[in-house]
């Protein structure tokens, strides 16, 4: 008799043991899928951006982005769709671009790469011999979603 509690408790022990590695393997497979959605997000970051001081009107500002997008719904084939906002700090309203579809038409492809922007060289709005100012940049998806805004270094615009 004393032989079959003690088999009793190893099944319920072993019982027990399966309910909490169970658990684990459920916790674990929720903490991995919150990564990968995090991952996963349409997002953009600066790379570089150059000059940082410049005589106004002589050079552009380049600045280099990447992006992702799981989706690859970055770019629009409509060439009037303006999905590029690049917003100088001196204003108040945003100047914005056109970007050509990255992935192909129809599909839904994770997506990520670089951009390069030319800004036309900037100019000095009031009477100093110098003015400085920053540039946000963020990106429309095709679902009107947008990414996350970068900011560039501080750039020194001089007179001539």
């Amino acid at each position: 008799m004393k032989y079959i509690v003690f088999t009793n408790s190893i099944n319920s022990n072993f019982n027990m043991s399966k309910k909490i590695l169970s658990l684990l393997l459920i916790a674990s497979l929720f903490s991995t899928c919150k990564k990968t959605e995090v991952e996963n997000e349409f997002s953009i970051s600066l790379i570089e951006m150059n000059p940082t001081e410049i005589i106004e009107f002589e050079e552009n500002i380049n600045v280099r982005i990447s992006y992702i997008h799981p989706q690859g719904f970055v770019g629009f084939s409509d060439p009037d769709y303006l999905s590029l906002e690049v917003k100088d700090s001196r204003l108040l309203i945003p100047d914005y671009y056109h970007l050509i579809p990255l992935s192909p038409p129809q599909s839904e492809v994770s997506i990520k790469g670089e951009i390069l922007i030319e800004v036309d060289a900037p100019f000095i709005f009031g009477n100093g011999n110098t003015e400085t100012l920053t540039f946000s940049i963020r990106i429309q998806d095709k679902d009107k979603n947008w990414s996350n805004k970068v900011t560039t270094d501080l750039i020194t615009v001089n007179r001539q």
